[in-house]
């Protein structure tokens, strides 16, 4: 629980609007009612509550956004549909990246309340990680939208279908005849990275065909991981067929390894990934995700909150993914 001015009124047993002016840093109290209030304050972990402050001051015409990479291009296209809203609206988005990070995560949602911006959009990491700062968000009535759920939490969410799209990863390349499958997950953190791994398992056990657990990798994430794999992959004495990696980012370090060792994809390894990002280099077999129109609904909603426009019940919005075919996968059907 987070101490309160009426907690430290209590705690030196100075009046509330002793404590009030003292951490406002108003003039007429002594140094030494000025230490006791802000020792006090330290030792007992005072936070100011922005929110507050924001709600009786003018609005700061500011949001904020925190994703989870901002060096890969899924989130760009959910930005610029964020952003395109907040313009709309006459405000400006801080946008912040964890890095994949649940510390980092934190930190920049207690430095956005700090700023007093009047809403977040958080991607906020899903799994294997808590979730306490995101409640305080609630407790203290900031208005946020998440790209994501948490269980037990009353809020607006929007989520892609990724165990779907999963499972037409896995059946768009069993229908290409490959029963030879490996699989490049995503970080535990990831809640899409799960789902679409046990839809390729799901799939493979009703076909009744055996994973072979060399082949799967787990905790990649970017370029270079993708390569290491590709490299492992090019040395393996036995390689699948056919590979489904957690995101395009993932998929293009494994090409540029096979690219290396003068294999070529898919005559040597056929490849998919995740999120249709847009590459002039490979005509890469993808699944495509709404990623603009998810920035845009985002940003939609919450402005209503901001501005009171919604007063009914949380919107839970599940946005369907889109298998595109391409030439990344061989059809080695006799």
């Amino acid at each position: 629980m987070n101490t309160t001015i009426s907690d430290l009124a209590r705690i030196t047993g100075l009046a509330k609007s002793t404590i009030s002016g003292v951490l406002n840093n108003k003039s007429g109290f002594s140094e030494k009612t000025r230490r006791k209030v802000l020792k006090a304050a330290e030792e007992h972990g005072y936070v100011p509550n922005e929110i507050a402050r924001g709600l009786s001051s003018r609005s700061t015409g500011s949001i904020g956004l925190i994703i989870k990479d901002i060096t890969n291009p899924f989130y760009n296209h959910i930005t610029k549909g964020v952003q395109e809203i907040a313009r709309e609206h006459g405000y400006t988005v801080f946008l912040c990246s964890s890095g994949e990070e649940h510390d980092t995560e934190i930190e920049h949602i207690e430095a956005m309340v700090r700023k007093r911006v009047d809403g977040l959009i958080i991607a906020p990491l899903l799994e294997d990680v808590a979730f306490e700062h995101i409640f305080a968000l609630q407790r203290q009535q900031m208005p946020f939208v998440l790209l994501g759920k948490i269980p037990g939490l009353a809020c607006d969410t929007f989520e892609f279908d990724d165990y779907d799209g999963g499972r037409q990863v896995t059946e768009h390349i069993l229908a290409n005849g490959h029963t030879r499958i490996g699989f490049v997950c995503g970080l535990k953190t990831s809640r899409a990275s799960k789902l679409r791994y046990d839809a390729f398992v799901d799939v493979m056990n009703k076909r009744g065909l055996p994973i072979d657990e060399r082949h799967v990798f787990r905790e990649a994430n970017g370029l270079a991981d993708g390569q290491q794999i590709g490299r492992l992959l090019v040395d393996a004495e036995e390689r699948p067929t056919a590979l489904i990696c957690f995101d395009d980012v993932i998929a293009i370090g494994v090409i540029r390894a096979f690219m290396d060792a003068g294999l070529s994809v898919p005559d040597d390894l056929s490849i998919v990934g995740f999120d249709d990002i847009d590459l002039t280099t490979f005509p890469l077999t993808s699944v495509s995700i709404p990623t603009y129109e998810a920035g845009k609904a985002l940003g939609w909603t919450l402005f209503d909150r901001i501005f009171q426009r919604r007063l009914t019940d949380y919107q839970h919005i599940m946005f369907d993914q889109k298998l595109v075919v391409r030439s990344s996968v061989k059809n080695i059907n006799p």
